[in-house]
């Protein structure tokens, strides 16, 4: 298995704690969707996760790729 850089993995795990405390706070009411909070934190993990997936790609991880 390949080695992934850590800056790829703590991009994805902030992103996914970001994206996880807006859920929290759109659940206890603050309004998420006008302050651009969702929005912000679905391209985060959407970027973090695709940067991963390249790097593995490239790496020959991926079956298929």
């Amino acid at each position: 298995m390949t080695s992934i850089p850590q800056n790829l993995l703590d991009d994805l795990r902030l992103a996914t704690e970001f994206y996880d405390c807006v859920a929290i706070e759109s659940k206890a009411g603050h309004d998420c969707v006008s302050t651009g909070a969702w929005r912000d934190a679905e391209e985060w993990l959407r970027t973090a996760a695709l940067n991963l997936g390249t790097h593995l790609a490239r790496k020959g991880e991926v079956p298929n790729a």
